[in-house]
């Protein structure tokens, strides 16, 4: 059967066939073509390829320090805050606690420091957020203590001005066998003063 005698409905649909051969060739062609440019110098794509490896480079640069209090000894991440400049670490006069009251002065709360009492030595992890544990109490034969909790130190107008330091926490006095646990909360003035000599 030549073309001449071909019905009306059998020319059309030869006819869609064609156009959608066309059609499908030249979506082809474009894929490849714009798969192409993708890859040489100056092209422009919707989706560049080299995206993700900013973002990966910013997640490691992001784990390099933290402004997170320290959760424990064992975490040595430098905080953030003090990676922009080398500023000299601030010196603090601590006074206060009721049991067994300080006034001493700490020359870098940013870093782990002790309090020493009459009584009793409470070393602090450092930094505005952490933990402290007795590391010195009374030597008194058959008596024993031991205590710890957390700590927070609060500047509501600036470094530069005095604050506040805040502990919770418990213990347990031993005398024999006979044990007693307490818990409670005591307060300190933390007040800017000279940096110690180096």
């Amino acid at each position: 059967m030549n073309a001449g005698n071909e019905s009306e409905p059998l020319m059309r649909r030869r006819l869609a066939l064609s156009t959608c051969a066309v059609v499908a060739s030249a979506a082809l062609g474009l894929a490849a073509c714009s798969s192409k440019r993708d890859g040489q110098p100056g092209a422009t794509s919707p989706h560049p390829v080299a995206a993700p490896a900013p973002a990966a480079a910013a997640r490691q640069e992001q784990r390099k320090c933290s402004d997170d209090p320290r959760a424990n000894e064992q975490d040595k991440l430098p905080r953030c805050g003090g990676m922009a400049t080398t500023a000299a670490p601030r010196a603090y006069r601590f006074a206060g606690g009721s049991g067994d009251p300080v006034d001493q002065v700490v020359c870098d709360i940013g870093q782990k420091f002790v309090l020493d009492g009459k009584l009793f030595g409470v070393e602090f992890s450092g930094g505005a957020d952490g933990t402290y544990k007795f590391v010195r109490t009374p030597n008194i034969p058959g008596l024993s203590w031991k205590a710890g909790g957390r700590y927070h130190i609060e500047f509501a107008d600036g470094q530069d001005k005095p604050g506040t330091m805040t502990t919770e926490g418990g213990g347990t006095t031993t005398a024999g066998t006979i044990s007693r646990t307490t818990s409670g909360s005591e307060k300190f003035t933390v007040t800017p003063t000279q940096p110690c000599a180096q």
